[in-house]
């Protein structure tokens, strides 16, 4: 049986979002691993919806971690 795309996105940004807990945690390395698996899953599932979910959880850490540089 294979896995579901909304399993792997869903695993994905579980991981990412429980390692963002830890004092060793680097958005940008995360980021790398996540850009990754979404170019996967787009090469080989285009048009998934629940790429869409994967996407829009990089670009919110983007977001957040630009804050988090320019912030006080």
């Amino acid at each position: 049986m294979s896995v579901l795309t909304s399993d792997i996105v869903d695993a994905a940004i579980g991981h990412a979002q429980r390692l963002s807990t830890t004092s060793d945690y680097n958005w940008q390395t995360a980021r790398q691993a996540l850009a990754r698996i979404l170019a996967d899953l787009e090469a080989r599932v285009p048009g998934d919806p629940s790429l869409e979910r994967l996407r829009r959880f990089i670009l919110e850490g983007d977001l957040a971690s630009g804050a988090r540089r320019t912030g006080p």
